[in-house]
């Protein structure tokens, strides 16, 4: 196998590549946000009659909010409506224009949330993602103390922090294109989904830092670009199986699922597979260029 560290850079490149590009689909596509977070009314139903969301609006232009709300089509029978609060008045109303569209139609559920209630999740949300990102850089750095003296143990959790980052934006970015297209929202599944993704990911990156730190201990006298390069060697094996294993299950479901599990289910294969990407290529050689660089400034080798 090739030494990672030696090519480092292409693999800086197409990463930084990736993040600028979903940092621009986020402004440009911009996120398309479910009623968990700014409120509204959630409306799922089944009609043999459904032919497309255009028909839909004109079917129930009465009702004012359902001709300007978010219409998505789960299979042929089946449509989720997603607007503003409806009060029970207008919900009333649609109910029975559905009965009158259709008599075999079915409500299969109605959720209302309030805009105090969407502001409070938004905030525990941004409070959460944050804490764990703090805790891994705590946690990192507490379990790799105990390394040579001339190298930063919060290299490593400052790098595996970097990495984080890089997974989070990407797979965001790859959500937000996907959610132009596939009228997908940001709710609080996709939350689940990007702290799932934090946890994966570190577990991975955290797999090959400890090898590292093995290998430091074993080998005092070898030099430290061998040491990361043959720690990624040790572990890229078992990093890819695992992730392998992990994301095939999740196509499967992806497949064989349900319409309302799609959106969860496809950031979490998306988030696995750059996150063993940047524990194996982003992860450890900026890792190895921190502490060059530290080494550079203090004048060890």
């Amino acid at each position: 196998m090739k030494s990672i560290i030696k090519i480092r850079k292409i693999f800086y490149i197409l990463s930084a590549t990736l993040f600028v590009l979903s940092i621009v689909a986020i402004f440009v596509f911009k996120f398309r946000i479910g009623i968990d977070f700014v409120g509204g009314t959630l409306i799922e139903f089944k009609s043999s009659k459904i032919s497309s969301t255009q028909d839909i609006r004109q079917d129930f232009s009465d009702i004012g909010k359902i001709s300007s709300a978010s219409i998505q089509l789960s299979g042929k029978e089946t449509a989720t409506i997603r607007t503003r609060e409806l009060s029970d008045v207008e919900f009333n109303a649609f109910r029975k224009k559905l009965s009158e569209f259709d008599p075999q139609s079915e409500i299969l559920s109605h959720e209302t949330i309030g805009p105090t209630v969407g502001k409070d999740l938004t905030q525990k949300s941004v409070i959460g993602v944050i804490l764990a990102i703090i805790g891994i850089i705590f946690y990192i750095a507490y379990a790799f103390r105990k390394i040579p003296k001339q190298l930063s143990y919060w290299s490593f959790g400052g790098s595996a922090i970097v990495a984080l980052i890089h997974d989070v934006v990407i797979t965001t970015g790859m959500y937000v294109i996907l959610g132009k297209f596939l009228g997908w929202e940001v709710d609080s599944l996709f939350i689940v989904a990007i702290l799932t993704i934090l946890g994966f990911s570190v577990h991975d990156t955290i797999v090959v830092f400890d090898r590292i730190r093995e290998n430091l201990i074993k080998n005092p006298g070898v030099n430290f670009k061998v040491i990361v390069d043959n720690s990624i060697r040790q572990t890229i094996d078992r990093s890819l199986n695992t992730s392998l294993t992990v994301i095939l299950v999740l196509l499967s479901m992806l497949i064989l699922g349900g319409e309302t599990i799609k959106p969860f289910v496809a950031t979490l294969a998306i988030g696995i597979f750059f996150g063993t990407y940047s524990s194996i290529f982003i992860a450890s050689p900026i890792m190895y260029d921190w502490n060059k660089y530290i080494q550079k400034r203090t004048g060890n080798k």
